[in-house]
């Protein structure tokens, strides 16, 4: 009965401290990891031929995506939103830029990168967005 007690102790200590690591762990950032390089358009094509099969490739992977700014936006956090066009007007690549302050301008090509969040109704969404090349 003591060594059942002893090994279950020193299993709520590591699993207990495998939660505080896991809870305390920093979240990646789009700046320090190896992006897939697409140019907009490129990057809806491929969602748009097969969406299934680009999501098993670059959902929540680090993008990094040139495009011309179609528009700018706040989203419902507060948070700037930069849409890229693309041939599809329906269907640009929406980035949900991590800093509030982050300028823009319309018309202009830029480089983005961010985590991959999938294909919705209005394109391709890119989360956590960094300014990669103005």
């Amino acid at each position: 009965m003591k060594v059942f007690l002893i090994v279950a102790a020193i299993l709520l200590a590591i699993g207990g401290g495998t939660a505080y690591y896991m809870w305390n762990k920093p979240a990646p950032k789009a700046e320090n990891a190896k992006a897939i390089v697409f140019q907009a358009d490129d990057l809806s094509k491929e969602y748009a031929k097969d969406e299934k099969a680009a999501d098993a490739k670059y959902l929540n992977k680090v993008i990094e995506v040139t495009g011309v700014v179609g528009d700018i936006d706040k989203n419902q956090d507060g948070g700037v939103m930069v849409v890229l066009q693309t041939s599809d007007p329906a269907a640009g690549v929406q980035c949900a830029m991590r800093e509030k302050s982050v300028v823009v301008e319309k018309n202009k090509t830029v480089t983005i990168r961010g985590f991959c969040s999938g294909s919705g109704i209005t394109g391709i969404s890119l989360a956590d967005c960094i300014i990669s090349k103005p």
